[in-house]
């Protein structure tokens, strides 16, 4: 193991969503305070801390006196690209990018951008503030296929959709939140293939591509904008490093066309970026690729510690492809939101219910490993006892 992540932050009473009391026993129905021992994997953040190399360059920054208006840096873009090249094997270009203000953010600005009043596809499960972002129009559910505990894109349904309907946008989680899913080329482009066919806008969730647990290399979807120029990737660090607080991100758009309507409708909103935000993702990817490669070995243990414990208790495990999450089918259980409450009221494990993904979310629920193994373990023997006496008691 790994000390550097063993020995995760004190989180209680700074503020944290994922460890605050009050916003805990708010949302879990549960009584806590600065002394009870709790196990929280819901909020999709990371409970380690940044490297010292990082740290010593955010001491820098905040050194400096100056925070008034500011002009990004070429060294801005230059470290997206050199992260692409590195990390994804994948070039990009700098004109493609596009400072902006947070993935889902960015996502809710390009539907009300492109498709207000119009309509806008989701594929359910699916990360709910996609269903906020597509209530700007009018919303299409193209649930995606489960089949042997994977999820598939249901082509068929989206080809008679895109027929029979004035389709402006579709929404892509990619890699997939909940289920950790990598879509492959083929099913990328068989995407774009179709989208292309009825001309339809392609907007694209990429934020957990930094977690690639295969051994294959992440496809972006912006790789496929030679053939295709109507694609959006909101993209940033904020999941690798944990800078999400800092609500700073980027678009890539290969069309000069929609990138000028996205920063013409930035500025008409008078919409400006976070200047230290923007100081930080330079500096996590200037200086922090020795630590995430570091982060993924161990979150690959905790991963697999998570699957074998819950499928030697018969749960089946959603095994993701990308991300630290883990997408877990509970069987015998009709309510989850209810088994989710009943299992913080007993053990104090915090984990996130599937309703929290829109539809299509029967007896699942979704584990955040990012934390310390021992948390993690300790977690999963409560977990799997209480399901164990919670279904026993179903039987019964």
């Amino acid at each position: 193991m790994n000390q550097k992540f063993d020995q995760i932050l004190q989180r209680r009473n700074n503020g944290s969503m994922k460890w605050e009391d009050a916003y805990i026993q708010k949302r879990f129905q549960i009584e806590v305070n600065h002394d009870t021992e709790i196990f929280p994997l819901f909020i999709a953040d990371m409970d380690y801390a940044l490297d010292e190399k990082i740290k010593k360059e955010m001491l820098k920054l905040y050194a400096q006196p100056d925070l008034g208006y500011f002009h990004i840096q070429d060294s801005f873009y230059e470290s997206i690209v050199n992260w692409y090249d590195h990390i994804h094997h994948i070039t990009i270009s700098k004109d493609w990018i596009i400072p902006s203000i947070g993935t889902i953010t960015s996502l809710n600005l390009a539907c009300d951008m492109l498709a207000r009043d119009q309509e806008i596809i989701i594929m359910p499960p699916v990360y709910g503030p996609f269903q906020n972002c597509s209530r700007v129009g009018k919303t299409i559910s193209l649930p995606l296929i489960y089949q042997n505990n994977r999820y598939y894109i249901d082509f068929e349904n989206l080809e008679q959709i895109l027929k029979t309907h004035h389709v402006r946008v579709l929404m892509l989680c990619h890699p997939h939140n909940p289920g950790g899913r990598m879509w492959s080329q083929d099913e990328l482009q068989q995407l774009v293939d179709l989208c292309k066919l009825y001309q339809v806008i392609i907007l694209v969730d990429e934020i957990h591509s930094d977690f690639n647990l295969t051994n294959q290399d992440f496809i972006s979807m912006i790789e496929f904008s030679h053939q295709y120029d109507q694609i959006m990737v909101s993209a940033s660090p904020n999941k690798t490093f944990n800078i999400s607080g800092l609500s700073t991100s980027y678009m890539l758009c290969a069309s000069p066309i929609l990138k000028q309507q996205y920063i013409d409708y930035l500025n008409h909103l008078h919409i400006g970026c976070n200047r230290v935000g923007i100081s930080m993702i330079e500096l996590v990817y200037t200086y922090g690729e020795e630590w995430y490669h570091e982060l993924i070995d161990y979150i690959r243990i905790n991963v697999n510690m998570v699957i074998k414990t819950l499928e030697q208790a018969e749960l089946k495990v959603m095994e993701p492809d990308c991300g630290y999450l883990v997408w877990v089918y509970l069987p015998h259980i009709e309510n989850v939101d209810q088994f989710v409450l009943d299992l913080a009221k007993e053990t104090h494990v915090l984990v996130e219910t599937g309703s929290r993904f829109l539809s299509h979310y029967d007896g699942f629920i979704r584990i955040n490993t990012a934390t310390s193994y021992a948390l993690l373990s300790e977690s999963m023997k409560r977990l799997v006892e209480f399901y164990k006496n919670y279904t026993k008691k179903i039987d019964d």
